[in-house]
């Protein structure tokens, strides 16, 4: 019987995909295996923190950006870290003529819980507060009069109170008029508490897990086709149960701030004996099977798809199409895409974010 060495080739192949995606053989150290009730936790917090929170525009008047909102959790008593991106697209009506760059602009946010044993009334029992701030350092810092200007709202409250609000607006010279830049804002955490969001899940993530949750803060982006009008988009990042695992819920916001679901994804990485990553397997999750489920796509409207993207220097570079990489896609009626392999290690060539060696 004659060899196919076309049948050969795929069997080798897909046994290195197998060696590649299991339990990293070098570097098990630097993350630790998760129970299924922690990846849950984590995956029911990330929802309900974002759905309390807000960056896009509530009605599609254009021109305007559409947005992205990244979070993960940073490990620690209510303490996360997140990131709003403009999107390389502009949403334009018939005849409008869009602006001379739109390139993807940043407000990077961190949202923490803190204790005040001494509040302003001495009547009144200590009240956990909570504090959203942004991170001048990864954020573009622009004027008021700005395409790229960003707001992000969260509500803290048990229902119809203030928000927490910060946005990305310059702060103006000293002497200057104020121009309405919020880089910090904090309010009692009623609603937070209720909601067990000031709790950790666990505490094991490591500084190596925080790495990765960065590293895909900046690089991974999804969309929806089926829409005039490009939604805005929320995604959480997170942990799943083995120690190379990792987790992203997409959920499309529509106008009005509608929700619709999600698109989950599992993310099975590879890295080398000093922690450079390596490369990833994608897998798009399949649709859950009755309602309230978690660990699964709960979204059946159009055509999802998600992607990663090379490291950029924010409000400065625009993607480059050639080494932009498809992780895969959701269509309703259809279901998931095949698993996909993405390449890691190509993708931050010419950047410092696989280093350090851990």
């Amino acid at each position: 019987m004659p060899i196919n060495r076309n049948y050969c080739t795929t069997v080798l192949l897909s046994l290195c995909a197998l060696a590649a995606f299991g339990l990293p053989a070098a570097g098990d150290e630097l993350t630790n295996p998760l129970s299924a009730a922690e990846v849950s936790c984590d995956e029911r917090q990330l929802e309900r923190l974002l759905r309390r929170m807000s960056a896009g525009h509530e009605e599609f008047i254009p021109p305007q950006l559409p947005t992205a909102l990244l979070l993960f959790p940073r490990g620690g008593s209510g303490s996360y870290e997140g990131l709003v991106a403009t999107g390389e697209a502009v949403r334009l009506d018939v005849g409008q003529i869009p602006p001379d760059n739109f390139f993807e602009t940043y407000l990077s946010f961190g949202l923490e819980s803190r204790a005040r044993t001494l509040l302003l009334n001495p009547a009144r029992p200590e009240l956990a507060q909570v504090v959203l701030y942004r991170v001048s350092s990864g954020s573009n810092l622009v004027s008021a009069e700005s395409w790229f200007n960003i707001t992000l709202r969260l509500d803290p409250t048990l229902g119809g109170g203030d928000r927490l609000i910060i946005n990305n607006l310059v702060e103006p010279a000293v002497g200057a008029s104020y121009n309405g830049f919020l880089a910090s804002s904090t309010k009692p955490g009623r609603g937070l508490v209720a909601d067990g969001l000031l709790t950790s899940c666990h505490d094991k993530l490591t500084d190596f897990d925080r790495h990765v949750f960065s590293i895909l803060q900046r690089t991974v982006r999804g969309n929806e086709t089926t829409q005039f009008f490009e939604p805005d988009m929320e995604v959480a990042i997170f942990r799943g149960r083995e120690p190379n695992v990792y987790r992203l819920n997409f959920y499309p916001i529509y106008e009005g701030l509608e929700e619709s679901g999600r698109m989950a994804v599992e993310l099975r990485l590879s890295w080398d004996d000093h922690g450079r990553l390596l490369a990833a397997q994608s897998v798009v999750l399949a649709a859950c099977s009755g309602p309230g489920e978690i660990g699964c796509t709960s979204w059946d409207r159009g055509s999802l798809f998600w992607w990663l993207f090379h490291p950029l220097f924010g409000g400065r570079e625009y993607y480059d199409s050639e080494r932009i990489q498809f992780g895969g896609w959701f269509r309703s009626g259809e279901g998931p895409s095949t698993p996909r392999t993405l390449d890691l290690a190509t993708l931050l060539t010419g950047s410092t974010w696989n280093e350090p060696v851990w």
